[in-house]
C-alpha cells in the first residue's frame, strides 16, 4: 500500500537489490523448475511498493531499481545454456507502475508476442515506442547483446473508469526475433538429466 510517509533505510534497500542481482550470476532455472511453469517464468522486483512507487521515491531511485533488473536479466543471459535457445531472457520495466517490473523468462513465443505486438481493441491500444530509449534517458547501462524495446500501453475504452491503464512496457534483453525452434521442457530435462 502506498504511504505518504517517507521510506526509511532507502540506501540499503538498493544495496540488498544489487546483491539479487548478483545472485543470477551462474544460476538458469532447473529443467524442474521449468516444466513447473506454464508460458514463462519469472522473478518480480524484490522491493518495497514506497520504494519505487508514490510520493517517496525519486527518478534516480528508480533508475538504480530498473539497472539492477537489466543487470540480472544480463546475468541470466549469460548463464542460459545453449539447449534453451528456444526461449526469451528479459526483464520488464512497468511505468508508472514499476512495482509489478520482473526478470522473465518466456516458454511460449506467442505469450511475448502477445504482451509486445502492436493491436488495438474497444478497449484500447498497444503501441511499439519508436524515437525514445528508456536507456538514454535514464542512463542504464545494456550488455551489448542486450536489446530494448518500448511498448505504450492505452486502455481507456472501458466503460468503468477503474479500469483504464495508461502506461509504458520497456523490455530489455531477447526481444529482437529468435529462431523459429520452440523450447520443449521435456526434453530439456531429458537432456538435463544425461549431462
Amino acid at each position: 500500500m502506498l504511504t505518504e510517509k517517507k521510506l526509511r533505510g532507502v540506501p540499503r534497500r538498493l544495496r540488498a537489490l544489487k546483491r539479487w542481482a548478483e545472485e543470477f550470476s551462474g544460476h538458469f532455472p532447473s529443467t524442474t523448475e521449468l516444466a513447473l511453469a506454464d508460458q514463462y517464468y519469472n522473478w518480480k522486483i524484490p522491493v518495497d511498493l514506497n520504494l519505487v512507487e508514490g510520493a517517496g521515491t525519486t527518478r534516480e531511485i528508480q533508475r538504480v531499481c530498473a539497472q539492477a533488473l537489466v543487470d540480472a536479466c544480463g546475468k541470466l543471459l549469460t548463464s542460459k545454456p545453449v539447449s534453451t535457445r528456444g526461449v526469451r531472457v528479459t526483464c520488464v520495466v512497468c511505468l508508472p507502475d514499476m512495482f509489478t517490473s520482473e526478470v522473465c523468462i518466456y516458454l511460449d513465443e506467442n505469450y511475448f508476442s502477445g504482451h509486445t505486438t502492436p493491436c488495438s481493441s474497444k478497449h484500447g491500444t498497444c503501441t511499439h515506442i519508436v524515437g525514445r530509449r528508456l536507456s538514454e534517458e535514464w542512463g542504464l547501462h545494456l550488455p551489448q547483446s542486450m536489446g530494448e524495446l518500448g511498448v505504450a500501453l492505452d486502455y481507456r475504452g472501458f466503460d468503468d473508469k477503474d479500469h483504464w491503464f495508461v502506461g509504458e512496457r520497456w523490455y530489455f534483453g531477447e526481444v529482437a526475433a529468435l529462431d523459429n525452434s520452440s523450447f520443449d521442457v521435456d526434453g530439456y530435462a531429458a537432456a538435463q538429466l544425461h549431462r
